[in-house]
């Protein structure tokens, strides 16, 4: 992916997460080994870029 499409997912799971919060919603996203290892590097404040794609995509 590039920039603009890395920016567009983004933007979608942020307003999942809006709606999530704002409703009745609960979410059924799994967390997977992947989705792990982007919240542990969020909380540690430590983000890391990747320069491949690790999803195996």
């Amino acid at each position: 992916m590039n920039v603009d499409q890395h920016l567009k997912v983004a933007q979608w799971h942020i307003e999942q997460a809006r709606l999530h919060a704002t409703s009745q919603h609960t979410c059924g996203c799994p967390v997977n080994e992947h989705y792990q290892k982007i919240i542990d590097e969020i909380e540690s404040g430590k983000v890391e870029e990747e320069l491949v794609c690790s999803t195996g995509n």
